[in-house]
């Protein structure tokens, strides 16, 4: 007979345990995979969600790639780059644009 017509009681139930389990990791994916962060991001946050994955965004086709590329063309450390963006705590992407300058 086919095994899972032999689960017995508790194997029906942790079927449908399991079931409800892979809907909810499955389910959630959505919002997962949204674009932009999900809650309060710095600025660099912000960037990082609006550039990826690269050939998402006019402003940077390369993704973080480009946005380091930038950092490393400003005077001085590309990390003091990097930390002067995410000293910004705005609401979206088109904020954190704003607040920087662009």
């Amino acid at each position: 007979m086919i095994a899972s017509l032999t689960l017995g009681k508790f194997g029906w139930i942790l079927a449908i345990v399991l079931a409800v389990a892979m809907l909810g990791v499955f389910g959630a994916g959505g919002p997962a995979l949204a674009k932009g962060p999900l809650g309060p991001a710095s600025c660099m946050g912000q960037e990082a969600a609006a550039l990826s994955p690269p050939g998402s965004s006019d402003e940077a086709p390369g993704g973080m790639v480009d946005l380091v590329a930038f950092a490393q063309s400003q005077p001085g450390h590309p990390g003091d780059t990097f930390k002067f963006i995410a000293s910004f705590h705005e609401d979206d992407h088109a904020a954190c644009d704003a607040a920087l300058g662009g």
